[in-house]
């Protein structure tokens, strides 16, 4: 028989969509408060040895309060996307409420406190989490409380960016692989009930300000080619980054409460030395259009985020890989499309255009979900980039790169990780 579209599961699938707009939107108001409050903090610890001594301590204990919401409940580690993949295919069990309220808890500490770590994923496990607890509530099945699972999680990427369209696209490439058309239309309408809250209560202004009208003409495309097989050479490191970091981790002779404050400790200090370090790298996708910075500053920007990333996320306190990584190929793009201005190749309006096609494509080779990079890259500059077609090429060849060399997308490698550590 055919399935019909159910009244009550589309309401519930809206309702859940408000409260996971809601929950979302106030974990992403919250986290660059406590990181302002962090940049206070770090100046007065820049002041003098006492100072630094003391900035070191408070960081060590934000650490510690983590560390507590890690041993409560170990699944809220790393982004959760993985946790939210394990949890549709039955691959992982664990307690969706008791994930939620340690999520928001330890992931407001750990992002928040400015650590290398994206909002993003937290976003999706917390709606996702959101999702599964309701479901209970309304007594669904187990195929229908999977259906507003993934429909809560996609609309955490909805708050998180402001991007309904690529949170429909996640859904399908990363989270179903593929869906019916009664599910899409549930999904659909959580995700979208979830944007209508968080436009009311954050806006619907871009995540990125591109200053104006942007394109790239067809002269500059032959240099398209090398940029795909740069940032699918670094898609690769990052990916084998993560996953050598994950095993190091896992062989330190130390405790998890040690392992999930050692990254604060390391963090701190680095902060004391270079304040411009603190948070996912978002403030590093402004440099191409506006005072841009040397090559060799770039290239310190680029290997210090990628290096206080693994630092903390491979320790398994919560927080993303989502916005470093795209933080971490803008400056690959800026790097790319500065050597090419340098050299006389483009002007210096197409810098910030590079940025931003590595952004999209770094996203795509990394997690494997190219249309889901397209689309958060036009979302999150409000549609004001106007080159579709150069953002298909890049992505296409980085992700021929890294299908070459057989690396495997990166949640599906670190659930491979939990299955085992749980089994």
């Amino acid at each position: 028989m055919k399935k019909r579209i159910s009244y009550k599961l589309l309401l519930i699938s809206i309702i859940i969509g408000l409260y996971a707009g809601l929950v979302v939107s106030l974990f992403r108001i919250l986290i660059p408060k406590i990181m302002a409050l962090i940049l206070t903090i770090i100046k007065f610890g820049q002041k003098n040895l006492i100072n630094s001594l003391i900035f070191v301590c408070v960081f060590i204990f934000i650490g510690f309060l983590v560390s507590i919401s890690v041993e409560k409940e170990p699944m809220i580690g790393g982004s959760g996307i993985p946790q939210i993949s394990g949890k549709l295919l039955n691959k992982l069990d664990y307690s969706a409420l008791s994930c939620l309220i340690n999520k928001i808890f330890g992931g407001i500490l750990a992002i928040g406190s400015g650590l290398t770590l994206g909002r993003e994923g937290p976003s999706v496990q917390i709606g996702g989490s959101l999702g599964e607890v309701m479901a209970n509530i309304f007594k669904l099945d187990e195929e229908d409380t999977k259906i507003m699972i993934i429909g809560s999680s996609a609309s955490g990427i909805t708050s998180a960016f402001t991007a309904p369209i690529s949170s429909m696209a996640f859904a399908l490439e990363e989270l179903m692989k593929k869906t019916s058309r009664i599910n899409f239309i549930y999904i659909t309408s959580t995700i979208i009930s979830s944007s209508i809250v968080t436009s009311l209560v954050i806006g619907n202004n871009p995540v990125i300000k591109i200053n104006s009208h942007i394109n790239l003409p067809m002269k500059f495309w032959i240099h398209l080619i090398l940029l795909g097989i740069l940032v699918g050479f670094s898609s690769l490191l990052f990916n084998k980054g993560i996953l050598y970091g994950k095993k190091i981790y896992k062989k330190l002779p130390i405790s998890q409460r040690v392992k999930s404050i050692l990254p604060f400790f390391i963090t701190s200090l680095f902060l004391l030395f270079d304040s411009r370090l603190l948070g996912s790298g978002e403030n590093f996708i402004a440099l191409a259009q506006g005072e841009n910075v040397g090559l060799a500053t770039l290239f310190y920007f680029y290997f210090m985020k990628l290096l206080l990333l693994l630092i903390a996320f491979c320790s398994g306190i919560p927080g993303g890989i989502f916005f470093p990584l795209l933080a971490m190929g803008s400056l690959l793009g800026n790097f790319y499309g500065s050597i090419l201005f340098d050299l006389n190749l483009i002007g210096q309006n197409e810098i910030i255009i590079f940025s931003m096609l590595a952004m999209a494509a770094h996203f795509a080779s990394i997690v494997r979900a190219p249309l889901t990079g397209m689309f958060l890259i036009i979302e999150m500059t409000g549609g004001r980039i106007d080159f579709f077609l150069p953002i298909i090429i890049v992505c296409l060849v980085s992700y021929l790169v890294t299908e070459n060399f057989h690396n495997e997308p990166i949640y599906e490698s670190l659930l491979d990780i939990m299955v085992k550590n749980n089994s």
